[in-house]
């Protein structure tokens, strides 16, 4: 039969010392109470922003979601706020000497939480001494998340102008070769519609050989004729391959407007659902915590010193 639990030695300790041990317990709460308090422990307020993405386009299969996320982690932003708010003095780093840009960079992902929610939305926290820094540490992420966003897309966008305008450059080339044949041709044979002139001038030429037209309208009708029956397929060509050419080049540059549209506009890429804000509460340390681990702690290591002393 398996030996009984025998707890009498564990009461006897008890017994024996329990003023050691609600005196720990007092000493323990004092002490922990104090030390956590803001003289030893500077209190630190966190504001936070729930943002949902907009105006972006996934380049993968990644979700937009996933591209605000890596928007918002990316070392462009965090570089502006170390300079903006002046971080690496205000975290009391030296980054003038290694490790301190590492110090930098892990005290500020130690305050600055980023992730995404489970409605597919994104978290921005920041936890700081300063309750109007930590809102405006939010908000300055916000804004340069626009930032570069937009930067990103303006250079996407600057890359779709060059092409578009060269497109059309070549396109109006093309159109203004076609279009000086034709206007040299309507100068020298006075062709303007080769359909409409042929049909009229053949009627024409007809009653006047069957009338009383004069020998000089008849000679210009007659060199008309030969003027269409010599040029006229070129001039035909000519104004269908004018048609093609302008609808070409009305094409690019509405893709050039089009692209010069995308590379002036201003968008936001966050839809703001939870605005920071300062905060009027600390969120470290947790004193009430701190206070129970501690006498807790303290209450264990008298009882085992008691134990070993009251040993049998």
């Amino acid at each position: 039969m398996a030996a009984e639990l025998d707890l009498s030695h564990a009461l006897t300790v008890l017994r024996r010392g329990w003023r050691t041990m609600a005196l720990t317990a007092v000493v323990a709460v004092v002490l922990s109470a104090v030390l956590s308090g803001p003289t030893f422990i500077t209190p630190r307020y966190r504001s936070s922003a729930t943002v949902f993405p907009v105006n972006l386009t996934s380049y993968s299969i990644e979700t937009r979601t996933d591209q605000l996320l890596q928007l918002l982690e990316s070392n462009s932003i965090r570089d502006s706020l170390v300079q903006r708010f002046d971080l690496a003095r205000h975290y009391d780093i030296d980054i003038t000497r290694p490790p301190g840009r590492f110090y930098l960079d892990a005290e500020y992902h130690d305050r600055v939480e980023i992730g995404k929610t489970r409605f597919e939305s994104v978290q921005i926290e920041v936890t700081d001494e300063d309750p109007q820094l930590a809102r405006d540490m939010v908000q300055e992420i916000l804004r340069q998340t626009d930032l570069l966003a937009r930067r990103l897309q303006r250079e996407k966008s600057y890359e779709l102008l060059a092409i578009s305008e060269r497109e059309m450059t070549i396109a109006k080339r093309k159109l203004d070769s076609v279009e000086t044949r034709l206007d040299r041709l309507r100068r020298e044979t006075g062709l303007l519609n080769y359909d409409a002139q042929t049909e009229e001038v053949t009627r024409g030429y007809l009653r006047m050989q069957s009338g009383g037209a004069s020998a000089a309208a008849r000679e210009e009708a007659r060199a008309l004729l030969k003027a269409l029956g010599e040029k006229g397929g070129e001039f035909r060509q000519l104004t269908e391959l004018s048609t093609i050419f302008r609808d070409n080049y009305v094409a690019r540059l509405n893709e050039v407007e089009k692209a010069r549209t995308d590379v002036n506009k201003v968008l936001t890429y966050t839809n703001v659902v939870g605005y920071p804000e300062v905060a009027d509460k600390k969120v470290f340390p947790v004193r009430w915590l701190i206070v129970l681990i501690s006498t807790a702690s303290a209450l264990f290591l008298a009882y085992v010193l008691l134990a070993l002393r009251h040993r049998p």
